[in-house]
């Protein structure tokens, strides 16, 4: 079976069962394996009696009609738990029962709410229309079950089938019911506000605005999409039922939902095209196994149906693990492609048949392993009428429930510990994070005054280093004043020579260096000129230069663009006609040429040196009579007609 059906607009959501599904449907293998097995065997009933009468109040149930309530409890169970036994479930429960129990308890219900997110959480810039989507189950007990998982999401309901959980007022024409009243006139029938007098009393109107445009722009737009609940049975009953609504997507948890409904067609003609339908089916179910085998004879419909029920109960095991290697599906990508009227079947895997796993045995039922429960099944070899077999299935159904419970509340327990383990942990790790943190800060403050005294230290260094040489100098000069103080009369006397020596020594020195100094210093202004009139002179290069890169730009921007192409062409199209003109010219020049060669050689004409015509022959004497005849011709009046003599 490939991703959608033969109906091009028909896409099938894969989905499996959750472990819960998978007990319940070991549980009713246990029931009705007895049962199951004769039909397949197609041994009589008359056979396996033992002649004992039948003494309850109920009639036993017979191994056809175990069937056919088999395939029903498998579908129930396929599509959500609660669906199971017949029982009556409040209202008030389904609309207090938390989302997330009841989309954990089934495979579908996990899938339908992730599409459903994903379509109402979707890019409202890109896509800002509102959505209207028909969702169409099984039965009513299954709607009420959608209803409360919609029940509080940004969505409008309308419900179709059976009595909504909660009625939210949403009237699905209040968008159109005011188009064909006159937006100019009020609803009391006053003019508007738009006329300067009341043509009633011929009164001013006073400011307020009484019509219904008013009432319309205080409205806010609703954005909120449209949900129509309906089931399959009622669509097959009431061909009318969707005729007064339009959609643009049909979701079905019916796999078995035939697109070619009566009732869907005024949907397709409001729409103009097939609506897209996508069908959520569980992987080798008996619904997928009866979709691949479709049969038209209604003979075989129960033969059908067990072969169905046979393919499911041999593949059971092997779906299972498939399902766990299978990639998830990109429900973000699978909207976007929806939306966009593109085929989703790229977002969607291959759904064919796993086929039947020949080594486990298809009939003994084997319920999933638990950690603080043993609980094993077999098969029931008990003949039930209709209450002991919903009795068994009641008892068995809740055992079970009270295993999972109790499983549940173990690990929960477990978990609890764990948590507290961990919470100690992270306690202690908060601890010993704010110990490391004050030591660090501790450690941080006393990097900072080791690094303060560490620079005193090194201030205090140089300014005693200053001190010591300060001292050695007035140490040395303390010591040449004692000698001079100590010298004799003569000795002070040329000490003050030298000094003075010295002295005019050192002043020649720094006139020198002054001179120096003051020719280095003009030096240095020549060269600061020079250098500002060069960078001035490079300024202007780079100016230029940059222009010129500009200009060079822009003229191979338009030798490469259209006018310069178009010039080109035009001026290649010029030089062919020119070309042309040239060789139809010489062509013509090259005719006249032989024209006049030929008519100077028949009448004897030459031309004479600046270009004129000779009319006399080489020969100097006329020898050609007509020659010269011709050569005398002269217009002798001035009639219209010319006369030659």
């Amino acid at each position: 079976m490939n991703r959608s059906s033969r109906n091009t607009h028909v896409y099938y959501l894969p989905v499996g069962l959750t472990n819960f599904q998978q007990d319940l449907i070991e549980i009713l293998i246990s029931l009705h394996a007895k049962y199951f097995i004769r039909e397949i065997s197609a041994v009589d009933e008359h056979d396996n009696d033992n002649g004992v009468e039948e003494t309850t109040m109920y009639p036993k149930l017979s191994s056809k009609k175990m069937t056919y309530v088999f395939d029903h409890n498998i579908r129930a169970v396929a599509n959500h738990p609660c669906l199971l036994v017949d029982h009556y479930m409040p209202r008030q429960f389904l609309r207090m029962e938390p989302n997330e129990k009841l989309i954990n308890s089934s495979d579908k219900f996990q899938k339908f709410q992730q599409l459903l997110y994903h379509i109402i959480h979707r890019d409202r810039v890109k896509y800002p229309g509102i959505l209207k989507i028909a969702l169409i189950s099984h039965s009513v007990r299954e709607l009420d079950l959608l209803e409360g998982l919609i029940l509080g999401e940004t969505v409008r309901i309308k419900r179709l089938s059976g009595t909504s959980l909660y009625d939210e007022k949403h009237v699905y024409f209040e968008e159109n019911q005011n188009r064909g009243q006159d937006m100019n006139d009020s609803k009391d029938g006053t003019p508007s506000v738009e006329s300067s007098s009341n043509s009633y009393t011929g009164y001013p109107r006073d400011d307020y605005d009484y019509s219904a445009k008013r009432k319309l722009r205080k409205q806010k737009p609703v954005a909120e999409d449209w949900l129509f609940l309906t089931t399959t049975t009622h669509l097959i009953n009431d061909s009318s039922l969707l005729k007064d609504y339009d959609c643009d997507y049909i979701i079905s948890f019916d796999p078995l939902l035939d697109p070619s409904l009566p009732a869907l067609t005024p949907l397709n003609m409001k729409a103009s095209k097939r609506i897209p339908i996508i069908k959520i089916l569980v992987v080798d179910s008996p619904d997928h196994y009866i979709l691949a085998n479709t049969s038209t004879d209604d003979s075989v419909e129960y033969e059908l149906l067990k072969n169905s029920i046979d393919y499911f109960l041999r593949s059971r095991h092997l779906s299972e693990s498939n399902n766990e290697t299978k990639a998830p599906i990109d429900y973000k990508q699978l909207v976007r492609l929806l939306l966009s009227d593109q085929p989703i079947t790229s977002a969607l895997p291959d759904i064919d048949l796993s086929g039947t796993d020949e080594g486990a045995e298809p009939y003994q039922p084997r319920l999933s392993s638990l950690t603080y429960g043993n609980s094993q099944l077999s098969i029931d070899e008990t003949d039930f009428d209709m209450k002991s077999y919903q009795s068994e299935l009641m008892k068995k159904t809740v055992d079970r429930l009270m295993e999972i419970q109790k499983e549940t509340k173990e690990n929960t327990r477990v978990l609890v510990g764990k948590r507290g383990r961990e919470t100690e942990r992270q306690n202690l790790l908060d601890e010993l994070k704010h110990e490391i943190g004050v030591k660090f800060k501790t450690l941080e403050d006393r990097k900072k005054t080791q690094n303060d005294t560490e620079k005193k230290l090194e201030r205090f260094q140089t300014e005693a280093d200053k001190l010591d040489r300060r001292l050695k100098t007035l140490q040395e000069m303390q010591r040449e004043l004692k000698a001079i103080v100590n010298l004799s009369q003569e000795d002070a006397q040329k000490k003050v020579d030298e000094y003075k020596e010295e002295t005019v020594r050192l002043k020649g020195e720094v006139d020198h260096w002054e001179k120096s100094n003051n020719e280095k210093s003009d030096q240095n202004d020549n060269l600061r000129l020079e250098y500002q009139q060069k960078s001035s002179r490079a300024v202007e290069v780079a100016q230029q230069l940059t222009a010129s890169k500009t200009a060079v730009e822009q003229s191979q921007k338009d030798l490469k663009g259209p006018a310069a192409e178009l010039e080109l062409k035009s001026l290649l199209a010029k030089k062919r006609a020119l070309a042309d003109q040239e060789k139809l010219t010489k062509n013509k020049n090259k005719f006249l040429k032989s024209y006049i060669n030929k008519m100077s050689s028949h009448y004897g004409f030459k031309l004479s040196a600046n270009g004129d015509w000779n009319p006399h022959s080489n020969s100097g004497t006329p020898s050609n009579s007509r020659s010269s005849t011709l050569a005398s011709r002269h217009k002798s009046t001035r009639s219209n007609t010319p006369t030659y003599t």
